[in-house]
């Protein structure tokens, strides 16, 4: 099988888009964006001339990192740079800002990434600062827990967890009975959610990079992670090894790891030869559950935007989309995939940054 991806649409807003959230009937979308979070009301597949404007809901006092809505789609989770969590409702008019009915610093430093439970009522947030511990700059521990659940009606801190900072990565598993967390030293962890549990803990070497040139220190890391929908293993993408941590150019790369039999075992990766160069930062499971999608930042190569069979592992489908990906998330029925992130950073222009923010939308035709 291949998957073939059609641009059907590209919504703009004014700043980069670090991830996005979309009604379950795809009438809306809410953006996390480096300057606010913003609301978009999108047209339908086939309008491809449409054009809407975003309208601001509100503020953190730093970049929005991360969006979810809550059960029944009444309100919005976010968090953000700040350190802080936010529950708005979606129930003021249109064109406003809506003032949090919850707002609380949740972590001493930033929330990295942020992850919804499959019933929405878990929101997982993870945070730590790279500070070296030790002469060989490895990282020092962390002052808080660095992995958080909260509830997403009333922002109460249910679970906390340990794993050396940064972590950069958190997913539920598609029953909401597990989570995984990831960090800059390819360490990853995984905890039932119910009991708090550690079920295992493990490292993988090939993702994080020791800079012998120009910049001496630990970089990239697991930047994104996802079970499969089995649950029965675990997926991880980033950036290869690199000699030159500011080059960028370490290669596309996912491992996929054993929850099952020999827990923690690899068993599968991304083929080299059919990536390129660059940092991925996002994965997004197919509903059919026979293939998923990863994307990031493209340095060298062919794509920013791969389509991997889950059996086999092989790159079914592609695209170079001119940006950087921070967020990918297909449709409920899996006929679209929508691709969030940024375009450069322009300068100012008669006292305003044009628009570098995006959301674009694609048509998953499977041939």
């Amino acid at each position: 099988m291949k998957v073939e991806l059609k641009k059907t649409g590209r919504f703009s807003f004014p700043m980069g888009v670090l991830d996005f959230a979309i009604r379950e009937d795809e009438s809306s979308l809410y953006a996390a964006c480096l300057d606010g979070i913003y609301g978009l009301n999108l047209p339908s597949r086939d309008a491809h001339e449409d054009k809407p404007v975003p309208d601001l809901l509100g503020r953190h006092e730093s970049y929005v990192s991360g969006i979810m809505l809550q059960p029944e789609e009444k309100g919005l989770v976010t968090t953000g740079f700040d350190g802080c969590l936010q529950i708005r409702p979606l129930t003021a008019p249109a064109k406003q800002e809506i003032a949090p009915s919850f707002q609380q610093r949740v972590h001493n430093f930033w929330s990295w990434k942020s992850a919804a439970s499959p019933n929405q009522k878990l929101v997982a947030s993870v945070t730590g600062q790279y500070l070296p511990g030790a002469e060989d700059y490895t990282p020092l521990a962390s002052d808080e827990p660095t992995v958080k659940i909260f509830d997403a009606l009333t922002g109460e801190t249910l679970k906390s967890f340990n794993l050396l900072p940064p972590v950069q990565c958190v997913a539920f598993d598609a029953k909401g009975e597990y989570i995984a967390a990831g960090n800059l030293m390819g360490d990853i962890a995984v905890w039932k959610v119910e009991s708090g549990e550690e079920l295992a803990r493990w490292r993988t070497t090939s993702f994080t990079s020791w800079g012998i040139i120009k910049s001496h220190c630990y970089i990239s890391g697991l930047f994104a992670i996802s079970f499969a929908p089995d649950s029965k293993s675990l997926y991880v993408a980033g950036m290869g090894d690199m000699r030159d941590p500011m080059a960028g150019n370490g290669k596309q790369l996912w491992q996929r790891f054993s929850l099952h039999d020999n827990l923690g075992t690899k068993i599968q990766e991304s083929v080299g030869d059919q990536t390129g160069e660059g940092l991925m930062e996002t994965l997004a499971w197919h509903p059919s559950s026979k293939y998923f999608a990863m994307g990031g930042r493209l340095r060298g190569g062919n794509w920013n935007l791969g389509i991997f069979d889950i059996d086999k592992g092989e790159l079914i489908g592609q695209a170079k989309t001119g940006m950087r990906i921070t967020t990918a998330r297909f449709s409920k029925d899996g006929k679209a995939l929508f691709l969030g992130g940024m375009q450069g950073q322009p300068g100012m222009k008669e006292g305003k940054f044009p628009d570098f923010g995006y959301v674009e939308r694609f048509e998953v035709l499977e041939t």
